[in-house]
């Protein structure tokens, strides 16, 4: 009998799958099982769910001392995927399954106490890190459609009784689903609100961060809501990204592999570690299960101020990166943001029908919540207010999605087309942040007059270095939405309308 064993296996870190090879040994000593190399609480408890699981589906465990070793020891192992290679690992070392059955192949599951088998979260992330090693992926039934990955290379395990046979089971196929509200939400069935409309359509075209503001019940949740039915499906690339975080987190992806970009709508009472990522084992917060889709913040101001203060890093580098003792976790975050928040605590400054109750004190106070960092770092700054009764009442009418996509598609085409074209005309050289801009501002080919005009609006709104190369981005969206090559005065103007705003 081979007194050792070595099993394949794996373990998340970040949004990414680490190869772990469990190795098993069965030696004298004590009745027991030992597990080393940097296992976390719910690796440790693995030993009590194998003997259980083992027992249950009929083998044998052997009354000695089993040492398992999950390498490389300098690695953090987190999860209970490892209980199916530490079993796989025992019954090939004491003989009760043969050894080759372990050859060319990735196990991970969690067992249960009766021996079944159950999927894990990132599961995902295991099969593109199985396809690229060219291994079979073992592993318990799950939900989850890896065929895009893996094609005919993945196996499922119901319960470990079956080993005997040596032979694993194809996986049940998942069909790609559609979340219930993407088949129904539309922006047909707000009749109004075609200021408002034109705004998300500019932010969905040039992927502008948008702060909506008005009195309650004016239809901003609505509005942002529908955000993902103008927006271009997701590429290849960004389905695989989406997936995989979405997969880590245990949460459905089915819908964005169909190309349905996210939507996350975190209450305002989330914590930094909801919104930006924590816990044991980490797993990724809400900026990142936006990644390539929307983020909304519904009652903005009702945010903590300091966890609003969190977003500033995510919003300018497009990732968060987490220092833990064992080491640097990043996860991208490339997200367009979207918030909504009254103009004060009552809801109504600036209403024409209902007066505020609020003193000039407590309207400061509620703006300030959100604070200024962050109000800077918005590209759209939009006036939402209360339909008229008739507007309402025709809902179905409005402008629907498929035509506010239409000249978001086409402008996401020219800008393809323009930044092609620039590429060829400028060296290979690598750029900074200021050289970022100087680029901005040559994309746009301004006459004179327009670079004066904007001088011009700087000074009148007092617009801060950010906030004048942000009005030029979302000026030279306008102009991408009518193929124009050269950013006008009127681009300019709609631009800071978009950009400066007064409730009051």
């Amino acid at each position: 009998m081979d007194r050792q064993s070595f099993v394949a296996s794996a373990t998340i870190h970040g949004i990414q799958a680490v190869p772990v090879t469990v190795e098993v040994s069965v030696g004298s000593g004590l009745p027991g099982i030992s597990i080393v190399g940097l296992a976390d609480s719910t690796v440790q408890e693995s030993k009590l769910r194998v003997r259980s699981a083992l027992r249950a589906a009929g083998y044998t465990v052997p009354p000695t001392h089993i040492v398992v070793n999950l390498a490389p020891s300098s690695l953090r192992k987190v999860g209970t995927g490892f209980d199916l290679p530490i079993a796989m690992g025992i019954l090939a070392c004491t003989g009760q399954i043969p050894k080759k059955v372990l050859d060319g192949k990735i196990f991970i599951g969690e067992l249960s106490l009766d021996g079944s088998v159950r999927g894990v979260n990132g599961l995902f992330a295991v099969a593109v890190m199985a396809s690229e090693q060219g291994s079979l992926l073992v592993s318990g039934q799950t939900s989850e459609d890896l065929s895009t990955i893996l094609g005919e290379g993945h196996r499922v395990i119901t319960n470990i009784s079956t080993l005997r046979a040596g032979e694993f089971n194809l996986p049940s196929r998942v069909r790609p689903s559609m979340r219930p509200e993407d088949e129904i939400l539309d922006y047909s069935d707000i009749a109004s609100q075609d200021y408002a409309k034109r705004a998300l359509q500019v932010a969905a075209a040039g992927m502008h961060d948008i702060l909506m503001i008005g009195p309650p019940g004016s239809g901003k949740s609505m509005l942002a809501k529908r955000m993902p039915t103008i927006m271009p499906p997701l590429s290849d690339e960004e389905r695989m990204e989406s997936a995989l975080i979405h997969s880590v987190a245990g949460l459905e992806f089915q819908s964005i592999l169909a190309g349905t970009r996210p939507f996350r709508s975190p209450h305002h009472s989330a914590t930094p570690a909801g919104l930006l990522g924590g816990g044991n084992p980490l797993t990724p917060g809400e900026v990142s299960l936006s990644h390539n889709g929307v983020l909304f913040l519904d009652e903005m101001a009702e945010f903590g101020s300091r966890v609003l203060q969190l977003l500033r890093q995510p919003m300018e580098d497009g990732k968060v990166v987490l220092a833990r003792a064992d080491g640097v976790y990043v996860f991208p975050s490339k997200f367009l943001l979207v918030g909504a928040s009254n103009p004060c605590p009552c809801g109504y400054l600036g209403d024409p029908e209902k007066k505020c109750q609020c003193s000039e004190g407590q309207i400061t106070r509620y703006r300030g919540k959100i604070g200024g960092p962050i109000m800077d770092r918005f590209d759209m700054m939009v006036q939402v207010n209360r339909s008229d009764p008739k507007s309402v009442l025709a809902a179905g009418t409005g402008k629907s999605s498929m035509e506010m996509r239409e000249g978001v598609l086409a402008a996401r085409e020219y800008i393809s087309y323009r930044e092609s074209c620039s590429k060829q005309e400028e060296s290979t050289t690598e750029v900074g942040e200021d050289g970022k801009d100087a680029k901005l501002v040559q994309s746009c080919k301004m006459k004179q007059s327009s670079l004066g005009y904007l001088e011009q609006l700087a000074k009148v709104h007092k617009l801060s270095g950010r906030g004048i190369m942000k009005t030029l981005s979302v000026a030279r969206t306008i102009a991408d939405m009518d193929q124009r090559e050269s950013v006008t005065e009127d681009d300019l103007a709609e631009a800071i309308m978009f950009r400066i705003q007064d409730a009051g």
